[in-house]
């Protein structure tokens, strides 16, 4: 699929601090984003490879695919990590960020098990969450908020599968400068 879901994305590496480092639950009265087009909700928002070793990753895509990795602070994606920070990798192609990569460390029984998690947008993760539960799929990840990129969580279906649910947020709720 040629056609680019948002441009410019931000806020990529807190999606992985965020997975990857403890979920707060939130207050049931925490507000969700505001709404972005309806128009794009159902599509693939954003993938990540999830890997127990992210610079043998680094180099198969690389070599494979033609992708350029750009590390950044697992916190802050616009930095390079400080010298013991954690990192993520968002994975670029012709200067325009195609997906990203975060390290595996096992630490949590929800945490995303390696392979690709595929993030699609849907009108209100909360809400979706709720129904995913009705039809028989698991909360992986709670609902949270995640700076500058929106409200996420990660379900798994009834057949297993692990999927992310973005509500990005609006470009005019993001903070100013950003």
């Amino acid at each position: 699929m040629s056609r680019m879901i948002f441009q410019p994305r931000t806020g990529l590496g807190v999606l992985s601090s965020i997975l990857f480092a403890a979920f707060l639950t939130l207050p049931a009265n925490a507000q969700s984003p505001a709404p972005v087009s309806s128009g794009d909700n159902g599509s693939v928002w954003w993938n990540e490879l999830v890997s127990a070793n992210p610079d043998k990753a680094r180099e198969f895509y690389g070599s494979v695919i033609g992708w350029t990795p750009k590390i950044v602070s697992a916190t802050d994606d616009t930095r390079p990590p400080a010298p013991g920070e954690a990192d993520y990798t968002v994975f670029m192609a012709n200067g325009t960020e195609q997906a990203g990569l975060a390290k595996y460390d096992n630490t949590k029984p929800n945490d995303p098990k390696p392979g690709w998690l595929t993030y699609i947008q849907v009108p209100d993760v909360d809400a979706a969450v709720v129904e995913a539960m009705k039809r028989g799929g698991k909360v992986l990840k709670a609902p949270t908020d995640a700076d500058n990129v929106g409200r996420i969580a990660v379900i798994q279906d009834p057949d297993g599968n692990s999927v992310g649910l973005v509500t990005p947020m609006a470009k005019e709720s993001k903070v100013a400068g950003h």
